[in-house]
């Protein structure tokens, strides 16, 4: 699927290391439309260039992302479905 930008206040972020993945970081947007993809897990060179403060809650950011479809399996019952996730490409602060 093509690229897309997705522009919003973070509105949350949360910082972990992965013991395989390396730097993890968990954010989501309070997005400008509506019924955008929101939540965005952003890893490996990208997740170390911007933790440890580069980004913060409140910040206006455009997500540079591309959709992936992923298999999901419910572990109670063995059930597999197909979701969509955010691969993200970049992130960019916005200015005021």
């Amino acid at each position: 699927m093509a690229a897309q930008s997705i522009t919003g206040e973070i509105s949350l972020i949360w910082q972990d290391v992965d013991p395989y993945a390396g730097d993890v970081l968990l954010m989501t947007l309070d997005t400008d439309e509506p019924m955008r993809m929101n939540t965005f897990e952003i890893s490996g060179d990208l997740a170390a260039r911007l933790k440890d403060g580069v980004l913060e809650e409140g910040m206006r950011v455009r997500v540079d992302c591309r959709s992936e479809t992923i298999e999901m399996v419910n572990l109670e019952n063995g059930e597999t479905t197909d979701e969509d996730r955010a691969v993200v490409l970049d992130v960019v602060v916005l200015g005021a």
